[in-house]
C-alpha cells in the first residue's frame, strides 16, 4: 500500500518491543500520517484508548474509515473525473483510490517515455489495481483501532496533560503541502484550518507535548531524553525522545560491501597521455567498498547496476554507478548516472574531468548497450550543490535543469550525449591536454 511518510523499520521495531508501557492509558498521536502508530499501539496494547489526528485528505480518508465515517469527495481534476463513481463506493474504495492516485501523479506530466508508459498503464489496469489495493487497505485497517479521529492543527491539539502525547512531526517546512498538492488541486473536500508547521510553531509544539508524557519522533538531537537513535548509511540520523521508562535502543546499518585487491592509482602518481583506459564491470558490494572509502557516508548506497571500475594501465582511479531504468531519467535511450567517483589525486587535480569523459566516450556506450540490450543516445545525472554549476560535469555534460528536492536540497541535472567519434585513447590524450596541466612553479 503506498502509504505515505513512513517511520523506518528499526524504529517501528523497537516501538513495537517497547509499546506495553501504553497499555490502560489514553494516547494521543498528532500527526498520524498511514496509522503506523496506530497499529503498533492496536496489536500490543488492546486496552489504550487512542486519539488520531492529521489534517492531509489522504489520512483522513483513512481515519473516516477506520472509525465508520464517511468523509465526502468530490473530483475537480478532468482527467480524473472518471474516479469519482470509485470514490463513492466509500471508505476502503475512496481511500485506496487515494493511495493510486497520488502514484500516478508521480507520471502525469508525461514528459518522457517512461512517464508516458507509466501514465498509461495505470488507466488501463486501474480496476485491477485498484481491487489489489482495497483489499491491503481492509487487512491493514483490521489491525487498527482508533477510538477517535480528529482534523486539527497539530499545534493547537498539545498539550494531553491525562494522556500520552506522541507525534511524528514533519521534519520539514511544508513537507504534507508538497506531498499532497496535487491531490488537493484534483480532489475537492471539507479541508480543516490550520497553520504551516514553521520552525518555531514546531519547536512551540514539542514544547507543549513535553509538558505531560510524552513520546518524540525526530531527525535533531535535542536536550531530551534519548529512548532510541537510529544511524543509516545516507540517511539523517533520527532518534525517539520520551521522559517515560522506555529500553534503550541504538540502531546502525551496514551497508553490504566486499574488499578486492586493485591497484590503485596512488595521489602522487600520473597518468601519461599515453595510459590504457579501460572499464571493468563490478558488483554492487565491490563498488560499495570503495564508496565507503572515499564518499561521504551522508550520501546514501543506493542500489544502482550495473556498476564499472576505471582504470588507467592497471591502477584503478575512478568509479561508475548506473541505474538503467530510473524514475529520474528522461527517454528510455537515456541511462541514469546514479553515482560517479575517482581516488584522491595530489598530482591530478582535476582527475574527475578523465571520469566524467571516459563516461561518455564509444567504448563506455558499447559497453553499457550490451549489457543492457539498449541502444542509449545520453547518460543524465545530478549533482547536489548549492552552486550554480558544478565544476565535474562543466564543459562536458550540458546542465538541463536546476531544482530543489522537497527537503529544500538544491539540485543540478546534467545530460552527456555520447560521443560517437571518441575513444578511451582520445580522452586520455585529450585530457592530458586540456585538464592536466603541469602546475606552475614559483619564480626564484
Amino acid at each position: 500500500m503506498g502509504f505515505i511518510g513512513s517511520i523506518n523499520d528499526k524504529l517501528r521495531k523497537f516501538f513495537y518491543t517497547n509499546a506495553g508501557i501504553l497499555e490502560g492509558r489514553e494516547v494521543f498521536i498528532g500527526c498520524s500520517g498511514n496509522f503506523t502508530v496506530e497499529q503498533i499501539i492496536s496489536r500490543r496494547c488492546p486496552t489504550a484508548i487512542i486519539h488520531s489526528n492529521d489534517v492531509s485528505m489522504y489520512t483522513s480518508v483513512l481515519g473516516h474509515h477506520i472509525t465508520g465515517r464517511p468523509l465526502p469527495l468530490t473530483v475537480v481534476n478532468e482527467e480524473l473525473l472518471w474516479m469519482q463513481k470509485y470514490i463513492d463506493q466509500g471508505g476502503d474504495y475512496a481511500a485506496a483510490c487515494l493511495s493510486l492516485a497520488l502514484s500516478m501523479f508521480k507520471f502525469e506530466k508525461r514528459n518522457n517515455t517512461f512517464a508516458e508508459r507509466m501514465w498509461q498503464t495505470y488507466l488501463i489496469n486501474f480496476e485491477t489495481m485498484l481491487e489489489k489495493t482495497v483489499e491491503k487497505v481492509r487487512k491493514a485497517a483490521e489491525h487498527i483501532r482508533c477510538d477517535e479521529y480528529t482534523m486539527m492543527d497539530v499545534h493547537d491539539y498539545y498539550p494531553q496533560p491525562d494522556g500520552v502525547s506522541i507525534g511524528f512531526l514533519p521534519t520539514y517546512v511544508g513537507g504534507y503541502e508538497k506531498l499532497f498538492q496535487r491531490l488537493d488541486e484534483s480532489i475537492q473536500w471539507d479541508q480543516p484550518a490550520y497553520d504551516m508547521l514553521t520552525t518555531e510553531r514546531r519547536e512551540a509544539t514539542i514544547e507543549k507535548m513535553a509538558q505531560g508524557d510524552f513520546i518524540l519522533y525526530d531527525d535533531r538531537e535535542r536536550d531530551m531524553p534519548v529512548v532510541a537513535r537510529v544511524d543509516l548509511p545516507g540517511k539523517r540520523t533520527v532518534w525517539i525522545y520520551s521522559n517515560m521508562d522506555f529500553g534503550k535502543g541504538l540502531f546502525k546499518t551496514k551497508i553490504n560491501e566486499r574488499r578486492s585487491k586493485y591497484n590503485l592509482l596512488m595521489p602522487e602518481e600520473e597518468i601519461p597521455a599515453t595510459a590504457v583506459i579501460k572499464a571493468q564491470e563490478a558488483d554492487l558490494p565491490t563498488i560499495n567498498h570503495y564508496r565507503s572509502m572515499y564518499l561521504s557516508k551522508k550520501i546514501a548506497p543506493g542500489s544502482g547496476g550495473p556498476c564499472y571500475l576505471v582504470f588507467a594501465d592497471d591502477k584503478l582511479f575512478g568509479f561508475l554507478i548506473f541505474q538503467t531504468y530510473s524514475k529520474k531519467g528522461g527517454d528510455k535511450d537515456e541511462i541514469y548516472m546514479l553515482s560517479d567517483f575517482v581516488v584522491p589525486s595530489i598530482r591530478h587535480k582535476r582527475l574527475a574531468k578523465l571520469l566524467i569523459m571516459a563516461s561518455k566516450c564509444r567504448e563506455m556506450k558499447q559497453i553499457l548497450d550490451e549489457k543492457s540490450i539498449r541502444r542509449y543516445t545520453s547518460i543524465m545525472t545530478t549533482a547536489f550543490t548549492e552552486n550554480p554549476v558544478s565544476m565535474k560535469y562543466r564543459g562536458i555534460y550540458d546542465l538541463i535543469k536546476r531544482g530543489k528536492t522537497q527537503e529544500g536540497k538544491q539540485f543540478l541535472n546534467y545530460r552527456g550525449e555520447f560521443d560517437q567519434n571518441s575513444t578511451f585513447t582520445e580522452v586520455v590524450k585529450t585530457w592530458s591536454k586540456k585538464f592536466n596541466k603541469p602546475e606552475k612553479q614559483p619564480s626564484a
